[in-house]
């Protein structure tokens, strides 16, 4: 009996390790050596936040928003002051959405009109197993700080997550996401002197 829990809690962890490691935002940035070594204390944002208007730019305007305050929290956190404009490092930032290769659906031996006996298919089953096999959409944030005086690239990170719903987004989720994301990336950073 105390090997089958052994085993048992060892699988359930296993388990949960991959499940956590699948919905888990992915964040990679480059090493912090040059942005250390220049002692920064303050910084400011490269450019205005977008105007928040009605339509296709509010969603930009709410997401941009959430962004300048995830960052400025950890930075915060730092030591690092925030000021209007000239800080000793700027940051800017920069949206991208790709497309992860999938299993084409169309290239397998057996689709949804083969015939098997005694088994009818299931459409719905059919049109997930479709879904779920194909490329999914990675939405990724992209952190660059430079420095203030000549606006060379001093520090940069990637943040990555895979898009669950892009129809009707959640920016509440959003920000839940893309908060452990930005203080992970930031984590390697040194605080202000």
């Amino acid at each position: 009996m105390k090997g089958w829990n052994r085993y048992a809690v060892s699988s359930l962890l296993s388990l949960t390790l991959t499940l956590t490691s699948c919905s888990s935002v992915q964040v990679e940035s480059q090493p912090p050596g040059r942005f250390s070594a220049e002692q920064y204390q303050s910084y400011s944002w490269r450019a205005a936040l977008p105007s928040g208007i009605s339509g296709s730019m509010d969603e930009l305007y709410r997401l941009s928003t959430i962004v300048r305050e995830v960052v400025s929290q950890e930075l915060d956190k730092k030591g690092y002051r925030s000021v209007e404009s000239d800080g000793d490092f700027v940051i800017s930032y920069a949206f991208k959405a790709t497309l992860e290769a999938g299993v084409d659906p169309t290239a397998t031996e057996f689709n949804t009109t083969s015939a098997v006996i005694n088994r009818g298919v299931d459409p719905a089953e059919a049109a997930n197993a479709q879904a779920l096999a194909g490329p999914r959409e990675i939405a990724s944030l992209l952190l660059i700080f430079e420095d203030g005086k000549n606006l060379a690239p001093v520090w940069s990170a990637t943040i990555s997550q895979v898009v669950e719903n892009r129809n009707q987004p959640d920016l509440a989720k959003v920000r839940r996401k893309i908060e452990p994301g930005v203080a992970k990336a930031l984590r390697v950073l040194p605080d202000a002197p």
